[in-house]
This record gives C-alpha cells, structure tokens and sequence, in this order.
C-alpha cells in the first residue's frame, strides 16, 4: 500500500469509484503541503533569514492540508476534510496578508489559489460557503488597511518583488497541479464506467439470450402439454368423466397462464435489449379501443364489472403509435382494471386532449386502490404488490411492459390511484395532427 491509499478510507478501498475519488482528493491536498514547502524554500533562498512568526505560517500552511486528508481518512467524510482544509486556507492567508501590508499584500495570490482547490472538489454548497468566508476576509483586510490596523510588513521592500513572484508562482503550482491530479483522476473514472457499462451491456445481452433461450425451450414442452390436455378433453371415443373434462380445463388453463407470461419475459428481453421493432404509425384511437372493449367483455362479465366507454369525439383522434403495442398496452391497463375491481363496479375507458400535442386514453376502476406507501413499486418488474398469495394471477410484469412500450412510442404513462377507491392509469400518445411524424 503506497502513501495515498493510506489516505483512503477503509470502507472506501473496494469500491473502485470511491477510491479514486479519495485518492484523487488526498494527492491534491498532499500537492499543497508540497508546493507550500517549495514556496518555503523560496523564500528562504531570496531572503534568507525568516521572523519566527513567518516560519509558523508556512508550518500552518505546510499542515493544515495534511490534517485534511487525514480527518477523511478518519470519518469518511469528504466535506468535512474540505471544510478544514479550506477555511484554514482562508485563515493562513488573511493572517500572512495582515502582517505582510493588508489588502496590498503580497499574499493575496493564495486565496484565488485556495478558492480554485475548493470549486474543483467541492461541491456547490461549499463553494458558496468558502468564497462568503473569502469575502469577509478581504473585506476586513481592506478595512484595516484603510483604517491603518495593519502593523508594519515584515518584509523588506527590498524583497517584495522576489517574495510576490514565489507567491504567484506557488499559488499557480498549486492549481496546475490540482488540475492535473483532477484530470487523470477523471480519466480513471471515466475508465472505470466504461468498463462497467460494457459489463452491465454484457449482463443484460446474456440475461436476454438466456431468458430467449428459456422461453423457446419452455414453450415446446409446454404447447405439447396444451395439445394433449385438448385432446384428452375433445376424444369423442373414450369421453372423460365430470371430474377428468375438469383436470383437463385445469391443465389449460394454467397452460394457457403460463405460455402468457413466457411470452411476458420474453417481450421484455426484446425490449431491454432493443430488439422489439416498432410500426409507428397513425391510429385512430377508436380502432384500438373497440376491439380491446370486446376482448376484455367476457372477463368483465365473469367478474360482474361493467365497461363504459366515454371516448366520444375523442376516440375519432388519431396518435403517433404501433398499433398492435399500443393494443396490448391498453389490454392490460383494462384486464388489471377488471381483476383488481369490486364485484358491480365499473370500469371506464375515456380520452382528453393533454396540451396541445398530446392525448390522453385513461383508463379508471372502482377497484380498492393502491396504498400510497406501494404505489412507488408500480412500475417495478415482479413487484405483485403484496397479492402473491391471493387468488388474482400474475407476475408482475405487465405496467413494466406497458411502460417501457409506451416510452417507445414516444409516449408518457401514469397513475392517480386513492386507497379504497380505486386507481386511473393513463397514457398519453403524440397526435397525429399535432405534426407531421412521430419525432
């Protein structure tokens, strides 16, 4: 372990973007404890002999960056070795600047120096913080100069010009430096995120062949399980019992449910990995709302949920979408509204210009509402929201698709749902007459 990672925090060494941001910070600070000592033994060699009090400033100057790196390394906490490190900064240098002529001093330089350390680490907060205390410095410094406080320089006239070009110059050491530091130390987090994007693309490319993989695996064992069930419940010659024509309905049924979500996991690898092709198109949106109504009417039916469709002159409305997505985004929006509903509600489908470049198709139940503390799991693949064990089907993957289609297709989804009462979704397509194509 060389002297830097020494700095690093421990909890910080095995997480590559922490660790070289803490390396980056403590080469920095030990850079200015550097340049402070060169600037020290120039101006030994231009004046020779320094007061004892001139000694004390450059052991400040020389230490206080160390004792910044030193409480990160110790607490973790950046900000808090930044703000040490910084409004020290500011102290040393007021001092040197009240005994070395006040707001003519020779020492001023160091503050711009200090303030470019801290806007190149800092963050914004701090920033404003470390050139307030700036400001207050050089106000009081000017104050005193104007106001004859400041006692007489140290420093020879005789050796002004040479003690002013070690303070230019160390004070441009020290940003220059920094910035280089800064800038190898982004490269090397550049670096480090490009490699775990290529890793990250790798995973999601293997996770979609297996998942494609899977799913045609699956579905030829499980489409000969479908035909033979179809054939035991259909065999005219050696007719099943009551209860064997019911194990039979059963098996297709969960046949059925489960070539429904192979088909799920598989669209949502086409997705993520963006294989899914699109057919933008205009549709009106009575075209696609119609034939959806009259697909979902029997499981509305079933479930004693009646559908009432207000589209009226909305549903003559054309949108910017792919017809068969946008089709089965809608399905699903109706069928979670019909499942999740109370036995004689309702659901109602209506649409509503949103600006003037955009419509609205919503969907609303009179279902018992999502509770507000899951309303952020929505969207999340997998999330059942606490039914897993209920009787209502599913893997949770629907909304996840329907949003990813609808961004697709360049479009918005959203939800207002209250506890009890029952949930709208909605989406929001580009209209067709709104511009000439769908970008």
């Amino acid at each position: 372990m060389d002297v830097i990672d020494w700095f690093v925090p421990p909890e910080g060494r095995d997480d590559p973007r922490k660790n070289t941001r803490h390396r980056g910070i403590a080469k920095s600070l030990l850079t200015i404890s550097l340049v402070v000592s060169l600037m020290l033994l120039g101006v030994v060699v231009v004046r020779g002999h320094l007061p004892a009090v001139e000694y004390a400033l450059f052991a400040a100057g020389i230490l206080t960056p160390v004792l910044g790196a030193i409480l990160i390394r110790a607490t973790g906490d950046i900000t808090l070795g930044l703000v040490v490190a910084n409004f020290g900064g500011v102290l040393i240098i007021g001092v040197w600047a009240f005994l070395t002529g006040g707001i003519i001093s020779i020492a001023l330089p160091g503050f711009l120096a200090n303030l470019a350390m801290q806007s190149t680490f800092g963050n914004a907060a701090i920033l404003l913080v470390t050139g307030v205390a700036l400001a207050a410095a050089l106000v009081l410094l000017y104050l005193s100069t104007t106001m004859g406080w400041v006692p007489v320089s140290f420093i020879a006239a005789s050796d002004a010009p040479g003690v002013m070009l070690t303070s230019m110059l160390g004070s441009a050491g020290m940003v220059v430096l920094a910035g280089v530091v800064v800038a190898r130390d982004r490269a090397r987090v550049k670096a480090h995120l490009r490699q775990a994007q290529h890793a990250a693309e790798q995973s999601s490319r293997a996770k979609a062949v297996f998942l494609q993989s899977m799913s045609h695996e699956f579905r030829a064992p499980l489409d000969a399980i479908l035909g033979f069930a179809e054939r035991l419940g259909g065999d005219k010659e050696h007719p099943l019992s009551d209860e064997q024509q019911k194990g039979a309905r059963n098996i297709l049924a969960a046949g059925l449910h489960l070539g429904d979500l192979l088909t799920q996991v598989l669209e949502m690898s086409r997705a993520e990995t963006g294989e899914l092709s699109l057919n933008i198109e205009p549709v009106v949106t009575e075209q696609v709302i119609a034939p959806c109504l009259s697909i979902i009417e029997l499981e509305a039916q079933k479930n004693s949920v009646g559908l009432v469709n207000d589209c009226g002159v909305g549903a003559d409305r054309a949108v910017w979408a792919d017809r068969v997505l946008v089709k089965e985004v809608l399905l699903n929006l109706l069928s979670n509204a019909v499942k999740f509903n109370r036995a004689g509600g309702t659901v109602r489908i209506w649409c509503q210009p949103a600006g003037t470049a955009y419509l609205r198709i919503l969907v609303a139940d009179t279902g018992v509402g999502v509770a507000r503390e899951k309303q952020h799991e929505l969207f999340d693949p997998f999330s059942r929201l606490g039914l897993e064990e209920g009787a209502i089907q599913g893997v949770g993957l629907g909304l996840v698709m329907s949003k990813r289609l609808i961004e697709r297709m360049r479009g918005r989804i959203g939800f207002e749902s209250v506890d009890g009462i029952g949930s709208t979704f909605w989406v929001e397509l580009p209209l067709a007459e709104a511009s000439a194509s769908p970008g």
